[in-house]
């Protein structure tokens, strides 16, 4: 049955799913139309568009998830739906954590300078392994999240009672296993790429800055004031990750431990909401082309208000 806190709590989720799509939707449209004007994006512009990508195919999904787990109406979509909307929605999720995190090695490679053969090999070579590690990505993550399906029972169609809410086997022989295997090549590897990358970008600049204070009075300046920006976009998509998704690995181990499993499967798919539109935010503003374009908008909407008040 259909109640009142359902309906608010679907449309509170819904609300959440709309700001993912225009926010991942508008960076979408202008690293398109920098790709029709130049024909080709830079490296950093193809990660983020794959982010921005992955974040609208997750919310899509997760919004038709939320439609018929909250109201009940799987059983009138065939018995293998919740195969289909969970393993698309991990499969996603998961491609999206690891470009994000891929996006903090690519700034890393760019702006951290070491001496180091293998790494000044690593970082003349970054920007053509870029379209490579991406497709890496989908595929690898495609074989990852495949097993989803197997632990995801057939639904009874013939009746229409407690079907749409505890559908995971919970006493699956590798239930346990594939979780802590997934949490852990899907969730925790992608943090800690994140983690090693920013901090190194975080020590480098602070032994640059340092080194300039030495040399000259002025410690700041147009060659600090890219890469501190780099690293406050950075750091908040890390805080961001650690709030909303290291949640879910810790959400699936209680789901093992736990016969209700309906209360946690909805706060898993509400952080991977939150972490699509909170990543679109985070990423419009901290990147110079984004935010100006943004702006630009938001200028143009501001002034055709104006001269409509003043009619």
């Amino acid at each position: 049955m259909v109640t009142v806190d359902i309906i608010l709590q679907l449309a509170a989720i819904l609300f959440v799913i709309v700001i993912g799509i225009l926010g991942n939707l508008f960076i979408v449209i202008i690293n398109f139309q920098e790709f029709q004007r130049t024909g080709t994006l830079h490296p950093s512009e193809r990660i983020v568009s794959c982010i921005a990508v992955s974040n609208i195919l997750a919310v899509i999904v997760l919004a038709i998830w939320f439609i018929i787990f909250l109201l009940d109406v799987c059983t009138y979509l065939g018995p293998h739906i919740y195969k289909v909307t969970d393993f698309l929605i991990v499969f996603i999720t998961k491609a999206g954590y690891w470009f994000t995190a891929w996006l903090c090695f690519f700034y890393c490679m760019k702006i951290v300078k070491i001496n180091w053969r293998i790494f000044v090999k690593l970082k003349q070579g970054i920007s053509s392994l870029v379209s490579f590690l991406l497709f890496a990505t989908v595929v690898c993550s495609f074989g990852v999240t495949y097993p989803v399906i197997y632990i995801i029972r057939t639904l009874n169609t013939t009746s229409i009672v407690g079907e749409c809410k505890d559908y995971y086997i919970i006493g699956h022989e590798f239930m346990m296993g594939y979780t802590v295997f997934l949490s852990f090549i899907a969730s925790l590897l992608p943090l800690a790429l994140m983690l090693l990358s920013s901090l190194g970008i975080v020590f480098f600049l602070l032994k640059h800055s340092k080194n300039m204070t030495k040399t000259s009075s002025a410690s700041s300046g147009p060659r600090t004031e890219g890469p501190t920006a780099v690293v406050k976009m950075l750091i908040s998509l890390i805080v961001l990750y650690i709030v909303t998704v290291i949640s879910v690995p810790v959400t699936n181990l209680m789901i093992v431990a736990t016969t209700n499993e309906s209360d946690m499967v909805v706060i898993i798919a509400s952080f991977s909401c939150i972490f699509s539109a909170g990543s679109s935010v985070i990423l419009i503003v901290g990147q110079v082309k984004l935010r100006q374009a943004f702006l630009k908008i938001f200028c143009s909407v501001g002034q055709c208000c104006n001269k409509c008040r003043t009619k």
